[in-house]
């Protein structure tokens, strides 16, 4: 039976569809059912058997409820007014009566719960008056935490964009830094591979130039020993002893094969020079008596007298000059002109084609390969364009060294054969020694030249 004070069909109400029992803990499903929390569980705990409301079977896949505790609370209070406790633990009626009454009854049992002069004492109403506040408290609070959370959520999303904003930002100017770092580099790397590319070719030209004249050194040495190694002239004793003693002084001044080139050699090539310009001036040439066409039948005592000789095209008109009589076009050869204190001289090559007549402007585009001294001081190189000589001391005997095939033409002081200048050339037919002991000068200039 129902407990005193409390009407069946509430009584009804409050209890669970499983278990017929009062509702403890109760739960609401969200198709509003309510139930025991342990009931329920126990129901969807059944294997093979989708979660489902047990009354109107909406499933539950989510297995999602809500607890009831304000309802809790008043079957609490509704279970504590069976006298002697009978009432707390008696099952409720079945639901056969309850469900073949009227619905009015519920309506009447509400009405006296909200309250009237029949119910005005009954606990539960009491109860109800005393809880009902309790729901409008709670969803203030509720208000206001949710105030609160939606506050915190716009300030994190507020943090979560100025974040990114930042992040992007710093990454555009890292992008932006290193890009402008790559051009430095690029440019800097640029500029370094320019300056070694260009101190690289500074010093290449330097060292082929130095190889260039260690080979005219090593053909020079070559020479020099294979002229060591042939046997001196014995016939004319005269002979034998200029030409050994021009070798011991050379082998002398020449020690190693660092000094480059061969007295011997230069002799043996010198010896066949003659003279072919006008009588201004004079050359001391220690060679063998001069064919017919030679401007000197003594070549031992040259001097500044003119002569009466025929102006044939071989000869110079203007210039004091002459050329040997030996051509060469091929091989490699030496000599060693002495100069003394002259105060202006011009030695070289030629080739055998170089205008003779006027006067002329040496260069090696006209066939010219030749050094000069001017003044007493000035000496000089007359190559394209002219280069200033600037020895630490005036040579005394000028040392020629020439290579046909290497296209070189190396001029030496040959007392201590320090290098002066040396030609690069392309020689397109023979060459010729070139001599010119410049103008008389009233005397100022009258040393001889003499070919050592």
């Amino acid at each position: 039976t129902a407990a005193p004070g409390l009407s069946p069909g509430l009584r009804e109400e409050f209890s669970c569809p499983v278990c017929l029992d009062w509702l403890r803990a109760p739960v609401t499903l969200p198709c509003g059912h309510t139930y025991c929390q342990g009931c329920i569980e126990t129901a969807w705990g059944t294997m093979g058997v989708p979660p489902a409301c047990p009354e109107c079977r909406e499933l539950c896949p989510d297995r999602r409820y809500a607890p009831c505790r304000l309802l809790g609370k008043l079957i609490d209070q509704a279970r504590g007014v069976s006298p002697g406790g009978a009432g707390e633990r008696a099952r409720p009626e079945g639901r056969g009566q309850g469900y073949n009454e009227p619905r009015k009854m519920e309506g009447e049992c509400s009405r006296e719960i909200r309250g009237g002069p029949a119910t005005h004492g009954n606990p539960t109403h009491q109860a109800t008056v005393q809880h009902q506040e309790e729901p409008a408290s709670a969803e203030a609070q509720l208000e206001s935490s949710l105030a609160q959370l939606l506050r915190l959520k716009r300030e994190v999303e507020e943090r979560i964009w100025n974040h990114q904003a930042t992040v992007l930002g710093l990454g555009d100017h890292i992008s932006a830094e290193f890009g402008k770092l790559q051009g430095w580099l690029a440019t800097r790397e640029e500029q370094w591979q320019m300056g070694l590319r260009q101190a690289g070719s500074r010093q290449l030209r330097a060292l082929e130039r130095n190889l260039q004249e260690l080979e005219g050194k090593c053909h020079a040495a070559r020479e020099m020993l294979t002229e060591t190694q042939g046997p001196l002239p014995q016939g004319d004793v005269a002979e034998f002893l200029t030409d050994i003693k021009s070798f011991l002084t050379c082998i002398g001044k020449r020690k190693g094969p660092s000094k480059g080139c061969s007295p011997l050699a230069g002799r043996a090539g010198a010896r066949g020079l003659c003279g072919a310009g006008r009588g201004q001036g004079g050359l001391d040439l220690t060679l063998p008596p001069p064919p017919p066409s030679c401007p000197s039948p003594d070549l031992q005592q040259g001097g500044h007298h003119r002569q009466p000789l025929p102006d044939t095209p071989a000869r110079f008109d203007f210039c004091v000059a002459v050329l040997g009589a030996a051509a060469f076009a091929s091989g490699r050869c030496y000599w060693e002109v002495e100069v003394g204190e002259k105060q202006a001289w011009t030695l070289g090559v030629v080739h055998a084609s170089i205008n003779r007549k006027g006067k002329i402007q040496a260069s090696p585009s006209k066939g010219f390969w030749v050094i000069r001294l001017r003044g007493g001081t000035e000496l000089m190189a007359k190559d394209t364009p002219p280069v200033v000589l600037r020895p630490q001391n005036l040579p005394h005997r000028i040392g020629v060294y020439l290579d046909y095939e290497g296209g070189q033409v190396s001029f030496y002081d040959a007392h201590s054969m320090s290098h002066l200048y040396t030609f690069s050339a392309r020689f397109a037919e023979r060459v010729y020694p070139y001599f010119c002991p410049g103008l008389y000068d009233s005397g100022g200039n009258a040393t001889p030249l003499k070919i050592c």
